[in-house]
């Protein structure tokens, strides 16, 4: 298995994992409180199976950034244009899976402790929820990074670079809706879903591209 085989299948599972774990099956068994407190209330009510569903979709969300970040670190070259901005795309992409993986750890800290230390796990689910803007803000800048430097290279089809930065500018305008107060919020839901589906398209066409890493 090279590069190119492992991280297509990242992500193309990735997201699948994630979404089944995280929005069908948390949201069903866990549930979603109003506020971080009744977030941290929900967890503790059920910490092993809080724990599981945590270990599974971390795996899923993490695996989306390294699938990307192999995808374009496989083509860092700083003697080239497509290959500078791959090398950048390979920068944030390795930075998103680290502050992912701090993000969904976090929650053991929350499910060990949310007992005893109600407030400060509060705080950590706060911080957590409102990370995802941050995380998509970058997510959205790599893609379309990342998506120029295939484009210029022609070794995959254009469909797969284009959907990365046409959903990548989808997002970035998403960040700019902040302070409209009526903003349709399935706007942002179909956007949501949409990156994670333009992943696995992605990720389909990068697995049958001409790149042998």
């Amino acid at each position: 298995m090279n590069s190119k085989t492992l991280s297509s299948w990242m992500l193309m599972a990735g997201p699948i994992v994630f979404f089944v774990v995280i929005m069908g099956v948390w949201s069903a068994v866990i549930g979603e409180g109003d506020t971080a407190a009744e977030n941290v209330a929900n967890i503790i009510d059920k910490p092993t199976l809080a724990s599981i569903l945590v270990m599974i979709g971390s795996i899923g969300f993490v695996s989306i950034f390294v699938g990307y970040a192999l995808t374009a670190w496989s083509r860092a070259d700083g003697s080239t244009t497509a290959g500078t901005l791959a090398s950048v795309a390979s920068l944030i992409f390795a930075g998103l899976a680290a502050i992912s993986m701090g993000f969904t750890g976090a929650h053991f800290g929350v499910i060990g402790g949310g007992e005893e230390n109600p407030v400060e796990s509060a705080w950590i689910m706060a911080i957590i929820d409102n990370s995802f803007s941050a995380i998509f803000w970058f997510w959205a800048l790599g893609n379309i990074i990342l998506g120029a430097a295939l484009f210029i290279e022609k070794k995959i089809n254009n469909i797969g670079s284009l959907l990365l930065i046409i959903w990548g500018v989808l997002v970035v305008l998403m960040h700019f809706t902040v302070e409209i107060e009526d903003f349709p919020r399935i706007i942002g839901f179909i956007i949501f879903i949409g990156i994670m589906v333009v992943t696995i398209v992605f990720g389909f066409f990068n697995l049958k591209s001409e790149s042998e890493a």
